[in-house]
């Protein structure tokens, strides 16, 4: 979805059920050359959505300006960039947490680090601290 660390893609969300792909390229290829379109509409409950792909990203910027809260077959459309969850969030896969309490006040962090270093790495973000094996 990105080149050169500049994204391409946008998300085009609160879609009206009887918007098409070809629709959705049709007016956003009037603002620059569309690569892709891919819609989403598997949630019955939930409103369509699609992913609009250019090929370059000052055409996938000016639509983003341009589209954004602009009405499509009667309802306002929600435009932003696309992120990739995996961008987003790091493997945890591997990661346990375990809560301790009810501690005496004289124990330490470093004690606690050593009675759980021979199960693996641990670390503690926020004061809070994890094993990863």
């Amino acid at each position: 979805m990105e080149d050169d660390g500049q994204p391409r893609t946008l998300y085009v969300g609160n879609l009206s059920r009887d918007v098409t792909e070809v629709l959705i390229l049709q007016l956003f290829s009037q603002i620059g050359p569309c690569k892709s379109c891919k819609m989403i509409t598997e949630h019955t409950s939930n409103d369509p959505y699609c992913f609009v792909e250019f090929y370059e990203h000052r055409d996938a910027a000016a639509a983003l300006a341009a589209m954004n809260g602009r009405k499509i077959l009667g309802k306002e459309v929600k435009v932003n960039w696309a992120t990739t969850p995996s961008s987003q969030k790091k493997d945890t896969s591997n990661h346990f947490h375990v809560f301790v309490g009810d501690l005496s006040p004289e124990i330490t962090t470093e004690d606690i680090k050593s009675a759980f270093a021979p199960f693996g790495k641990i670390s503690c973000p926020n004061s809070k601290m994890m094993v990863e094996n």
